[in-house]
């Protein structure tokens, strides 16, 4: 080889050489590439996840205004406080009287009872002297069914019951009639009377309260009123009547004064006003009267009543069933 072609291959070899480098340079360029890619894109994709989180939190967060809104667990709603600030105070009371056997009494409702009552009649001896003279205290027993109507702590109690005014022979007279007219007087009086309670209540508890009203009424009159003359025995008192006793008849042999003469009453039994006599027929019964009501069960009502009237004093049981 001639040495003018040495130049020329050491041209081709530095230009080979040069080739291959650019080459080999872009292969790797090529093989970079990639590699840079898919660690940018991991990348990228946290980037993007990191932008969407929080609009998916924004989005996924209760907004503060609906939380505002509704109300926490275990919270009442406001409507129910309104509700609950709306109930009568008496609400507890109107749970009482709905309960089985509460003994409240509702404002408005109308109760009703039936049972039995019992009064003992008394007709002081001072009273029997407002018309004459002598007498005794004397004790009537009472006793009949009774009708009870209530509403609103005012009551009617109507009863049809039978009374007694039983008597022993006692002495009586009247004020202006000398000694020799005093006369045993024996009572076998029955009265059946038609009455009508009037009463209000003051409640004390719910159990119990205080009655205060009147009574009204009147009585039909039946039995025998027996007068026998009498004379005075030993120690007899001539204003009293105390000592004196029956006559046996007119001329009675123990009569020392001449009481026991002809005309005088001897087993008389004194006749009605309807037979021109002083028995009445009719008797009224007014009463002022007050008393303890006790109710411990809806279905179950106590009395105990006393008052004054045109029969003297009275006291009385009464016992119902609430219906």
């Amino acid at each position: 080889m001639t040495l003018r072609f040495i130049p020329v291959l050491i041209l081709a070899f530095a230009g080979s050489a040069t080739l291959a480098s650019t080459a080999s340079a872009a292969r790797k360029a090529a093989a970079a590439t990639p590699k840079a890619d898919a660690a940018a894109a991991p990348k990228a994709d946290a980037d993007a996840d990191a932008d969407a989180a929080p609009k998916a939190d924004a989005a996924s967060a209760p907004k503060a205004d609906d939380a505002a809104d509704k109300p926490a667990d275990g919270d009442a709603p406001a409507g129910d406080d309104a509700a609950a600030k709306a109930e009568p105070k008496d609400s507890g009371l109107v749970a009482d009287a709905e309960a089985g056997g509460s003994p409240v009494e509702l404002s408005g409702q109308t109760y009703y009872g039936v049972g039995l009552r019992y009064r003992a009649v008394i007709v002081p001896k001072f009273m029997e002297n407002l018309f004459g003279d002598g007498g005794r205290t004397v004790l009537a027993n009472g006793f009949g069914p009774e009708f009870t109507i209530r509403k609103n702590a005012f009551e009617y109690d109507f009863s049809a019951w039978y009374a007694s005014y039983a008597m022993d022979p006692t002495p009586f007279k009247s004020k202006t009639d000398a000694a020799d007219a005093w006369e045993l007087v024996q009572s076998q009086i029955k009265v059946l009377y038609l009455t009508a309670d009037f009463l209000w209540s003051h409640d004390i508890v719910p159990e119990f309260a205080f009655n205060y009203g009147v009574g009204a009424g009147f009585g039909f009159v039946w039995g025998d009123l027996k007068r026998q003359q009498a004379t005075a025995g030993a120690g007899a008192n001539d204003s009293t009547g105390a000592g004196y006793f029956a006559c046996s008849g007119p001329g009675d042999p123990r009569d020392t004064r001449g009481y026991c003469a002809p005309g005088k009453h001897y087993g008389y039994n004194e006749p009605s006003w309807a037979n021109g006599g002083s028995k009445p027929v009719v008797f009224p019964w007014l009463v002022l009267q007050t008393g303890l009501r006790y109710k411990p069960h809806r279905n179950f009502i106590a009395r105990l009543d006393a008052g004054f009237g045109t029969s003297g004093f009275f006291l009385g049981l009464g016992a119902d069933y609430g219906l």
